[in-house]
């Protein structure tokens, strides 16, 4: 069975905006380890009545670096 890991937009933005370098990198190694074994991370948008949808699926590691570059500034 295929891993999908699901992350939050607004924790990982939360999560830069704060410093919480830590949350960021386990997060992103988490996600590393999910593609490395075939799987996929889902980006998360979260709306304020708690709904939530898909922003963007991350299938490779490419995409990955490519969003770690906007939240490891």
């Amino acid at each position: 069975m295929t891993q999908v890991i699901e992350i939050s937009k607004s924790d990982l933005a939360g999560a830069r905006d704060t410093g919480n370098w830590e949350f960021l990198e386990s997060n992103f190694k988490r996600a590393e380890e999910a593609i490395r074994a075939g799987g996929s991370v889902h980006l998360m948008q979260v709306f304020s009545d708690a709904s939530k949808e898909v922003a963007d699926i991350i299938d490779n590691l490419e995409q990955l670096a490519h969003v770690k570059t906007i939240y490891l500034r």
